[in-house]
């Protein structure tokens, strides 16, 4: 069989797993090392072997056990991330608090899913955030909600702040539909597909969004959403794009 000498093999996803339970550890082990696509490099137990092993290896994407440092982890990701700027950090969970789930957001961490998902799921999370996509249990979006902004039944009942919300931020149609995409995990390269734009456009529209709504990164526009009902308008994806920055 003739092969092609310039085909290049595809890169692996460097991953490395700090997990505190030597069980669940053992089982990342065998998930990942049979997954042709994905090179676990580096695993640990602890906090302070996972800081020196990202600095050795840099990693594409750091599975984190959010009960590593007695549940505070939300320090040490952003310090992993000051470390690895370019690592993706999954945070792995096992019934945490929502408070917990919340911090690990703002410190950085792109995804969490729960250890006791199904081996699938687990593998598809870390090629979505290696893919530049958020990942989250859909579950666990209320509970985030909840944590960060109080109940979401109030929230619910309180028409009058959800009108204020929509008011207060002017958003042109074609933002509306990149932040309503945006909300639902897609990444810019994705949404540009998506719309037939150019990424830079979609990242341009986003830089825009983020300023006007107040927030910094993607996933706090996803935990914004709730406040912006047309954020999670299905009818939005039918809407057509144009730039209207200009108008």
């Amino acid at each position: 069989m003739i092969t092609d000498a310039t085909e290049q093999p595809q890169a692996k996803i460097r991953v490395v797993a700090a997990e505190s339970f030597e069980l669940v550890r053992m089982g990342l082990r065998a998930l990942l090392n049979n997954d042709p696509s994905i090179k676990l490099v580096a695993e640990t137990g602890c906090m302070e072997d996972l800081f020196s092993m990202a600095m050795q290896h840099n990693p594409d994407v750091i599975l984190i056990d959010l009960h590593l440092n007695d549940g505070y982890c939300a320090e040490s990701i952003t310090k992993l991330l000051t470390t690895c700027p370019k690592s993706k950090v999954l945070a792995l969970s096992d019934h945490n608090s929502e408070y917990t789930y919340l911090e690990a957001f703002r410190s950085g961490a792109v995804g969490i899913v729960s250890k006791h998902q199904s081996a699938d799921l687990i593998l598809k999370a870390i090629h979505s955030i290696h893919n530049g996509q958020l990942w989250f249990d859909r579950r666990l979006t209320k509970l985030i909600w909840q944590a960060q902004f109080g109940s979401i039944q109030e929230l619910d009942l309180d028409s009058q702040l959800e009108n204020q919300a929509s008011q207060s931020v002017k958003l042109r149609d074609s933002e509306r539909q990149v932040a309503y995409l945006a909300c639902r995990g897609l990444s810019a390269k994705e949404i540009s597909t998506l719309l037939l734009v150019t990424e830079k456009t979609i990242r341009n529209q986003l830089s825009v969004i983020y300023k006007k709504i107040g927030v910094k990164k993607q996933i706090e526009l996803c935990l914004k959403a709730p406040l912006y009902n047309y954020f999670k308008d299905s009818s939005m994806i039918g809407l057509f794009y144009s730039d209207d920055s200009e108008k």
